[in-house]
């Protein structure tokens, strides 16, 4: 029973199925994809999979080791593609147009699906919103796409907090020497405004000039999330604060302790 709610709630997430009065229902989508699909390789089934962020972590771990050729594509040894991203890989093979023979090859056209980023952000699952968290994967989506724009290289841009929530920031750009740290927050506010944990004022005041804060405003978890980014960006976002300890020793931003170590003495 467990491996079919768990199915169910797999298509419910890609759009295929959709419940409604506690009853199943196919959705357009899933009506196409049940008709059509073996038609064409399993190439609709594998688009909606792509589309909907389930292998948003695969996606970014396949992009980070893999190489563009001259013709636009994306191209990794067969060995690492199966080890980042054994499922991905598997869904790839769908596409007449994908080779998997010593090197995966995905062509210029199929790679925009993936390297369009928005398919990165996980979805949400289930009537419950984590608001913190899904707010903060939005802002570090939107910071992980605006650097691979402005990037010499956009392959040197990872979102290491994706794998590790303990580095102290989100993102880093090897693109410079030493390394960009980037710690993102964003709100639905347009005020400048966000809390710092001790291990990332820690790591801020490690790194100096080499650690940056970017802040998004103004985020909506209603709105989609290219639509947004175009907003956003337009608006002059992200608000970027590189050198946070200098603009917090120089006056440009200000910072009270939040945190309370509260003890009992010895004795009672």
């Amino acid at each position: 029973m467990a491996d079919v709610a768990m199915l169910v709630e797999i298509l419910v997430q890609v759009g295929l199925v959709e419940i409604n009065e506690s009853r199943l229902r196919t959705t357009k989508a899933g009506v196409r994809v049940a008709t059509q699909d073996h038609q064409v390789g399993g190439k609709l089934l594998g688009e909606a999979l792509i589309r909907s962020g389930i292998f948003s972590g695969q996606i970014r771990r396949l992009l980070e080791v893999s190489e563009i050729d001259a013709a636009g594509s994306l191209v990794c040894s067969r060995e690492l593609a199966l080890g980042v991203a054994p499922q991905l890989t598997g869904i790839l093979r769908r596409f007449s147009t994908v080779s998997f023979v010593d090197k995966l090859r995905v062509p210029a056209p199929l790679l925009s699906k993936l390297d369009g980023v928005w398919s990165l952000l996980p979805a949400s699952v289930g009537p419950e919103l984590d608001f913190r968290k899904d707010m903060g994967n939005r802002g570090e989506l939107y910071s992980y796409q605006y650097c691979r724009i402005e990037a010499t290289d956009g392959t040197k841009v990872r979102w290491v907090a994706r794998d590790d929530e303990t580095l102290g920031y989100d993102i880093e750009d090897l693109n410079y020497d030493p390394k960009r740290r980037i710690e993102v927050k964003a709100s639905g506010e347009e005020k400048v405004r966000f809390f710092l944990s001790q291990n990332e004022w820690n790591v801020a005041r490690e790194h100096g000039e080499a650690y940056e804060v970017h802040f998004w405003g103004g985020v909506s978890l209603t709105t989609a999330v290219e639509e947004e980014f175009g907003k956003l960006t337009g608006r002059g976002y992200p608000l970027i604060f590189r050198g946070l300890s200098s603009l917090l020793d120089s006056g440009v931003l200000s910072a009270v302790p939040t945190q309370y170590l509260v003890t009992r003495p010895d004795g009672l």
